[in-house]
């Protein structure tokens, strides 16, 4: 099943559901590519992003000076309500085409670019404490203490880049490809964070015969002993998926790994832009790009597929349902109690030769999720925005689900 989720500031509007709806608003982020998103503690985090026609908008309390949003929010999934947690001042430049994660309180950004794309980008890692969050009750932004930290790091550091795919099973973060804005490649690199200093250690080899082509906005997942790269490409050429590039952390060696076509449907089109999202063994592959975005829209092919790849038996299998609209450049998260994936944001069409980019939410839910989410899940969508008017503790409702939308 999937679902639009509409921020309930915008779920009286006639055209929420309009492909190119998009307010000018202060409630909610505007539409954005290239950020990324952390689906974690019924919160959704989106960090950065970029719109060339950001000047058509307003974004939270002033046109920002360029096209990249150095800003951090945050939409409580039980209210429905954004949040800007961070702003301006205090995000790094370099938030676009960057990868993040969380792990506890602490949200990590490494990697990503600014404008110029093929001039600003960054190898550096910062971490944010998310519970060190301070604002009024008119949910603007006070003084606080609280800022991006660079983390200090030593070793084989790892060229700027971005397009790059991050993987973080803490203290161990893996780091796979991406692009200098000029070379791609495919370089595996681990960043132990145990100590005080961080150290990073090259474990790919140039030499090995193995190692699959240079790509960027590829992606990435993990099951204990390897690296799975789905897809990816350069500016010009999309890779092919019916091989799965595989490596393995014990020897340090690439391998590939030989796919099986849905029987009906085939091999999913090569794509990078797309989204891969992990539930147990199950791959879910969203949306994503064959083509070039810099010459006409003929030689574009946009996708709102969705497609599962199997971990045990190595099958594809393409989804009945779609997408509200072909996506790329978008991110996407699981939140595990709840069954659902949730996509924010990316580029949806041409129009009036422009690349559009949508600040839609779209939950596409893939697992049954536990009885106590999809019991609250329903609760919330019966309440919208009369909390105030709501007497929980008489409907029954646990003070653990309460703290959600107080």
């Amino acid at each position: 099943m999937i679902k639009t989720f509409h921020p309930v500031s915008h779920e009286d509007d006639p055209l929420k559901n309009d492909i190119d709806f998009e307010p000018k608003c202060t409630c909610c982020p505007t539409g954005r590519s290239g950020h990324r998103i952390i689906v974690a503690d019924d919160s959704l985090y989106s960090l950065g992003g970029y719109n060339p026609n950001y000047e058509h908008f307003v974004s939270h309390n002033q046109l920002l000076n360029h096209s990249i949003f150095k800003e951090l929010w945050k939409i409580n999934l039980s209210t429905k309500k954004w949040q800007l947690i961070d702003d301006f001042n205090s995000v790094p430049p370099t938030v676009a085409s960057h990868t993040i994660a969380k792990v506890g309180r602490w949200l990590f950004l490494f990697g990503g670019t600014s404008i110029p794309f093929g001039e600003t980008p960054t190898s550096a890692l910062y971490r944010y404490d998310l519970n060190n969050q301070i604002n009024d009750d008119h949910n603007s932004l006070k003084e606080r203490s609280n800022r991006w930290h660079l983390i200090p790091v030593t070793g084989d550091v790892p060229e700027e880049r971005y397009g790059h795919t991050m993987t973080m099973v803490y203290p161990d973060v893996f780091i796979i490809g991406g692009t200098t804005g000029y070379i791609y490649n495919t370089d595996v690199y681990h960043l132990d964070l145990r100590g005080p200093v961080g150290i990073w250690t090259k474990l790919s080899s140039d030499s090995d015969p193995g190692q699959p082509v240079g790509r960027y906005r590829h992606e990435t997942v993990y099951d204990g002993e390897n690296l799975y790269v789905f897809g990816g490409g350069t500016d010009e050429h999309s890779f092919s998926l019916m091989i799965i590039h595989v490596f393995n952390l014990k020897s340090c060696m690439w391998g590939n790994l030989k796919t099986y076509p849905d029987p009906q449907h085939g091999f999913p089109i090569p794509r990078k832009c797309h989204s891969c999202t992990q539930y147990k063994n199950d791959i879910f592959m969203i949306g994503g790009l064959n083509g070039t975005t810099t010459q006409t829209q003929g030689v574009m092919k946009t996708f709102s597929e969705i497609w599962r790849f199997s971990l045990d038996n190595h099958f594809w299998t393409k989804y009945s349902v779609i997408l509200p609209t072909p996506l790329f450049f978008h991110s996407a998260d699981l939140c595990e109690p709840k069954g659902c994936i949730y996509i924010f944001g990316g580029v949806t069409h041409y129009k009036k030769n422009e690349l559009v980019r949508t600040k839609r939410i779209t939950r596409l839910r893939v697992a049954p999720g536990n009885l106590l989410e999809l019991a609250w899940d329903i609760i919330c969508d019966l309440i919208q925005n009369r909390w105030q008017d709501v007497d929980m503790n008489e409907l029954g409702i646990p003070l653990m689900l309460q703290a959600r939308v107080s």
